[in-house]
């Protein structure tokens, strides 16, 4: 979910009109990063919204909300790579960065039947995106004294106008929560998502591919993402306290502690042989 690279914010723009800058604002790749993300935000809560009285209308705002997604990931990994490149190389870079793994699976969910629980990590990714571009990049905009303005303020040398204090707490409440945000988004995707599609798969509500691409998306994410490792340190941790002795509760079944410790088990040496590929090679030499 990062920033694109060349972002920059509204320094100096006192020397033309409002209409200029928004101008050349509209210009930028950076605008329409945002207002794709925008469109996440404002779609995505809709649907939420909407989701508890009818399908219908809320899977159109469900879609819309993922065409919004598609398209500020595709802007900011083309303004990352620019133009495709049919080598090797290229293809390797693309594989390792967050930005594409979040495209492509923000691609197979928009093609599937909705599903509740995905859209949420995209709607809060959006949320921080907007903040910051807003507070950057458009309140400066109408407003070219306010990034000066704050920093005045935050020395202690001047009181703060309206449009500062919005542009102060914008700042602030961001810096605050965007941090634990991922961590919760983290175990969102771990222990909800990744849950929900096997259910569904089993009872036949979500496609039977939906497990396999989203645990291979989950793979991807384990290997290069410490926040989703983390997460997954996390879920472990509280499955632990809940299904195993000493902590689980008397009426947790034998069986069931059981096959969990066989599960997680399994989960770790993947782990594993994702983070360390000779661990594997190593496992099968110990045998």
């Amino acid at each position: 979910m990062a920033l694109p690279a060349n972002q920059r914010g509204a320094g100096g723009a006192a020397r033309t009109t409002t209409g200029e800058r928004l101008s050349a604002l509209a210009k930028t790749a950076q605008f329409y990063w945002w207002a794709g993300h925008m469109i996440v935000l404002i779609f995505g809560t809709l649907y939420y919204v909407r989701r508890p009285f009818g399908w219908k209308n809320a899977n159109w705002y469900y879609g819309k909300a993922y065409l919004g997604a598609l398209a500020s990931y595709a802007i900011v990994i083309y303004k990352t790579y620019g133009p495709p490149q049919l080598n090797l190389a290229f293809v390797q870079r693309l594989l390792v960065d967050e930005n594409v793994e979040y495209l492509l699976l923000a691609g197979y969910w928009y093609s599937c039947r909705p599903i509740f629980v995905t859209l949420l990590p995209f709607v809060v990714f959006s949320l921080f995106h907007v903040i910051t571009y807003t507070r950057s990049s458009l309140i400066p905009m109408f407003f070219p004294e306010v990034t000066a303005e704050v920093q005045r303020a935050r020395q202690g040398e001047a009181l703060l106008s309206a449009p500062a204090r919005v542009s102060k707490f914008m700042g602030d409440w961001s810096s605050k929560y965007y941090s634990p945000a991922l961590r919760q988004v983290g175990v969102w995707e771990v222990a909800v998502i990744g849950v929900w599609v096997v259910l569904g798969a089993v009872t036949f509500q979500t496609p039977l591919l939906a497990p396999l691409a989203y645990f291979q998306f989950l793979r991807m994410r384990y290997a290069l993402s410490a926040p989703t490792r983390a997460a997954f340190r996390n879920v472990r941790v509280l499955l632990d306290r809940l299904l195993t002795p000493p902590t689980a509760s008397a009426n947790v079944p034998g069986v069931v502690a059981d096959s969990y410790i066989k599960a997680r088990d399994f989960l770790v040496r993947m782990g594993s042989m994702i983070t360390d590929p000779t661990a594997g090679q190593q496992q099968q030499q110990q045998r």
